[in-house]
């Protein structure tokens, strides 16, 4: 009863934990010297219960630097806090098989009729260690520490997923951004058209078609500045959510440039670097250490039993000693269990052979998405050239229609309108190709294991703003 109410009350609050972790130790012998650690200790933190759907800055603004601002959403984020939680149960799993090493000391007290010498009670107490169990100890531990390195590995997942989310939110920001802005300088190059026309009507140079042209044109422009500013503002609020905290409006600083550390990279990555593959790896080594068990349960466990033993009450005076101690050696085995043992050992070999097939199956999978990636990044940059020629090109074109029309009078208004309207496009198609640009870089860098590199996040930061556990048992090398 006790234990529900303990996991009742730990579901009610969010526990704010350090990243300081067991580093994973090597394999265990098969004696009974093992490893000690101490308890954590964590601290509830209240969650939200309720939503604002008109967020406002509230005197907060927007980190500037974008490896702040993502360094906010890691140190936010819940699900991080989770697997760090996660990440503390896995390593105090590896003290809890590595007390099989030390001794067990047992004391208990019998009481009731002993034939016919009387009542009472014989208090007994009792040391047992185990000195050789032909690994099963040592699989227990092999097992926790495997499961740690999962935990570890699925930690680093869950930080790269972060980062990711967070640079792409921030790109979506910086995109919808730079649309707005082209969108209001079309609305001002449409209406200075409407203007040119309508005092050009009024001469009598042009008919009233042309300014209910011009003034069509800028409606739609205007609609298209709407648009902008909706998809910018559903972009900050998924930022803030991102990141915790209200988005003030504050011009984002320039994208960070990660074409250095993809050329850095090279044309051969290593697959081991992406947590997906070392999940994949720490599941092979669960596998590995639950055939190594299944394999020892074969064999006998060998230890040393010693007990202390002392009679109570009226069954004392009959006894010639009131007190007697017992060491002796023992030898323990299951000689059948039904055919229990050979099943699970078959059944711990086959796991073993799906989890190494996994980890080929996610290398294949990784691989094809990094070439994907790298691919798209090649199409975009080819792309981006194009673009930005086309874009040179129609402006030239502009100010030929727009002298054409103003001195020779063999252009309307439609080809000064078209011109205009043509070069924000290209403008726009700039716009995003630069931006998905920017986010296949992202992607491929995270399917590389490097978004904590690119954006300067490691554990020892994430941890800045986090409660610190005093005493730490541990320390934490292995996070990068």
């Amino acid at each position: 009863m006790e234990r529900r109410f303990t996991a009742f009350c730990c579901l009610l609050a969010l526990p704010c934990v350090s990243l300081a972790q067991p580093s994973p130790p090597k394999e265990a012998p098969d004696g009974f010297w093992g490893l000690f650690s101490g308890a954590p200790d964590t601290l509830p933190e209240a969650a939200a219960d309720q939503t604002d759907m008109l967020p406002t800055g509230d005197g907060k603004t927007l980190p500037v630097d974008w490896h702040a601002a993502i360094l906010l959403a890691v140190q936010h984020h819940p699900a991080i806090s989770s697997s760090i939680a996660s990440l503390e149960s896995a390593g105090f799993s590896i003290d809890n098989a590595s007390a099989g090493y030390l001794p067990a000391i047992k004391a208990g007290v019998t009481s009731g009729r002993q034939q016919d010498e009387g009542s009472g009670q014989i208090a007994t107490l009792g040391l047992s260690q185990m000195l050789y169990d032909f690994g099963k100890t040592g699989g227990a531990v092999d097992r926790a520490t495997a499961g740690y390195l999962r935990q570890q590995a699925a930690l680093l997942a869950q930080v790269d997923s972060v980062i990711e989310q967070t640079a792409l939110a921030l790109n979506e920001v910086c995109r919808y951004t730079q649309q707005l802005d082209n969108a209001r300088k079309q609305v001002r190059a449409l209406q200075d058209i409407l203007r040119l026309t309508q005092l050009r009507a009024t001469a009598g140079a042009s008919t009233r078609v042309d300014p209910v042209q011009a003034q069509a044109r800028v409606e739609a422009a205007e609609a298209q500045q709407q648009e902008s500013e909706i998809k910018l503002r559903q972009a900050k609020y998924h930022l803030q959510a991102l990141l915790g905290q209200p988005i003030a409006d504050r011009p984002l600083a320039t994208p960070l440039d990660l074409k250095p550390l993809i050329r850095k990279l090279g044309a051969t990555l290593d697959l081991n670097r992406n947590p997906t593959i070392l999940i994949a790896q720490a599941d092979a080594a669960i596998a590995s250490a639950d055939l190594r068990s299944s394999k020892a349960q074969r064999y006998p466990t060998l230890s040393l039993e010693a007990s202390s033993n002392k009679y109570i009450g009226d069954i004392a005076r009959y006894q010639s000693r009131s007190q007697y101690q017992n060491v002796y050696l023992s030898l323990n085995s299951t000689l059948y269990q039904g055919g229990a043992l050979a099943a699970q050992e078959n059944a711990s070999a086959r796991a073993l052979t799906a989890a190494r097939e996994t980890i080929s199956s996610q290398k294949l999978e990784l691989t094809d998405r990094q070439r994907s990636a790298f691919q798209s990044m090649v199409g975009l940059q080819n792309n981006i050239s194009i673009l930005a020629r086309r874009l040179r090109t129609i402006t030239e074109t502009r100010s030929l229609y727009r002298e054409q029309y103003l001195a020779l009078g063999n252009r309307n208004v439609l080809d000064l309108l078209n011109a205009e309207q043509e070069i924000s496009r290209a403008e726009l198609d700039l716009i995003n190709a630069r931006r998905d640009l920017w986010a296949a870089e992202v992607t491929y860098l995270a399917l590389a294991g490097m978004a904590r590199d690119a954006f300067s996040i490691n554990m020892p930061a994430v941890q800045a703003q986090r409660q610190t556990v005093k005493n730490e048992p541990y320390e934490q090398p292995f996070l990068r």
